[in-house]
């Protein structure tokens, strides 16, 4: 029996699970009045890969536009699917945007504004003062309903491999689980003389995907690199010689990776579902080079260099290919175009109406219709003072809007124009205080609408 047939016998028999529902808005926006995803049908849902990145710059990645970086399959996956140019993570730092990711919710709204461990980690900003061993257990982070879960609960074949910044054991919907919570070296012992743990990872994705290639899967294979420290295999320096690049080692370990992703591609290819497997890479947050205030590890900020995130989709019998989408989206908006590319998508309420990207892809309606809301909490402080922030942004502008606890008359805010001042050089709140007004009146409905008290309180703040 071939891969199809097989994978098609084992859909009938977990119809009523779930996983063949109604149209999805994807299917709808493909003109398909009935369920694709019917037993007989003629389609199968889809296989994920979902690969997440550790703090890995947008220009690490050359479909991004720079040509002395050396990343031929990312590039290779963008050209055949869709390279979002203005992706930005709802809170930059690990653990807030992996549980956004997963549940499609902002940080305010799942409680995660911290990375959790399960031991006290002294002296860090960024982190829970108490342990946190299973943040799934505890009753402050709003975490349960998330896409993994669904799929599982549907039928789907699902595995975590790799770090996972969410509390140390598996909670408990992942079929397999080879994963660690942080802060574990990338050489297996001593560097250049042992494994490479992003190679053993990937080993373990092919495996997977040989084993599950006759039934649905969701593979989550997250990288920790190019977090530091960045030592990868020396020979992955090749590229960069003679170039100058500053930061050589960071960008080698995103080539290094490179390498990772080409060989799960492969399987997926001679496994016969490349096709049939949405990809989906992006990373929770990118990191700064530069001294910007209240990042103590290059993140934890609402720069761009932090904030603004790679995003890469391949889905080539949905998606269209080749397309550098322009509009402004956010790691919150993946969960619910997951879950409407399984056909899931009436398991959600009302508060993800509209929220899945396919549609728009599909219909290629590249505008800018809403706002990007970034939630922030400084990992240093500014004259020993720490603060939240709230930032939004829209195709031209970004305001950065601050909150001390303490010392509030130390605050500033800060306005830039993103299409002539991308590097955000230029502080224009002063300047534009036209802008700066209009700009706070609708972070202040976002707060209203997602019941964010602090965005609330924000923008009437700078509203006048």
């Amino acid at each position: 029996m071939s891969h199809r047939m097989k994978r098609r016998s084992i859909l009938n028999a977990i119809g009523g699970l779930g996983i063949l529902g109604s149209a999805s808005a994807a299917q709808r926006a493909l003109g398909q009045t009935g369920s694709a995803n019917e037993p007989g049908g003629n389609q199968d849902p889809p296989n994920f890969l979902f690969i997440l990145l550790d703090k890995c710059r947008r220009d690490a990645i050359g479909a991004y536009g720079r040509s002395d970086v050396h990343t031929p399959n990312i590039d290779q996956l963008a050209a055949g699917g869709i390279r979002f140019d203005n992706c930005y993570a709802p809170q930059p730092l690990c653990g807030p945007c992996r549980a956004s990711i997963l549940t499609g919710k902002y940080p305010h709204q799942h409680g995660m504004r911290k990375n959790p461990y399960p031991y006290v980690r002294s002296g860090s900003y960024n982190t829970y003062q108490e342990p946190v061993p299973d943040p799934f257990g505890d009753p402050r982070f709003d975490i349960w309903d998330n896409f993994p879960h669904f799929l599982n609960n549907a039928g789907y074949r699902t595995a975590h491999i790799g770090k996972w910044h969410l509390g140390e054991g598996n909670p408990g919907f992942f079929d397999v689980w080879k994963s660690f919570n942080s802060q574990i070296h990338h050489w297996l012992g001593e560097p250049h003389k042992s494994r490479y743990r992003p190679t053993i990872q990937t080993d373990d994705a092919v495996e997977f995907i040989e084993e599950n290639a006759d039934r649905p899967f969701f593979l989550y294979q997250s990288y920790y690199s190019p977090h530091e420290p960045n030592n990868p295999p020396k020979r992955f320096h090749e590229p960069y010689k003679g170039k100058n690049v500053e930061h050589e080692e960071y960008y080698a370990s995103v080539t290094a990776l490179d390498e990772e992703i080409g060989r799960m591609i492969d399987a997926l290819r001679r496994s016969n579902v490349l096709d049939n497997t949405f990809i989906i890479l992006t990373t929770e947050h990118g990191r700064t080079w530069i001294d910007r205030p209240g990042t103590l590890a290059g993140m934890s900020i609402s720069y761009d260099e932090a904030a603004r995130l790679p995003l890469i989709m391949h889905y080539p019998r949905v998606l269209p290919a080749g397309v550098a989408w322009q509009s402004g989206v956010s790691s919150v908006d993946l969960m619910p175009t997951i879950m409407d590319a399984a056909g899931l998508y009436g398991r959600l309420d009302e508060d993800f109406s509209d929220r899945s990207l396919i549609p728009h892809l599909v219909s290629g309606r590249d505008e800018w219709s809403r706002e990007i809301v970034i939630q922030n909490i400084s990992q240093k402080g500014i004259d020993g003072v720490l603060f939240e922030e709230r930032a939004i942004r829209t195709e031209r502008w970004k305001l950065i809007l601050r909150h001390f606890g303490a010392r509030p008359q130390m605050r500033f805010d800060e306005l830039y124009d993103m299409q002539n001042d991308p590097g955000e050089t230029k502080n224009l709140y002063s300047d534009r205080q036209n802008v700066v007004k209009e700009l706070a009146g609708r972070l202040a409905k976002w707060g209203d609408q997602h019941k964010d008290a602090l965005a609330v309180e924000l923008g009437r703040r700078s509203m006048g």
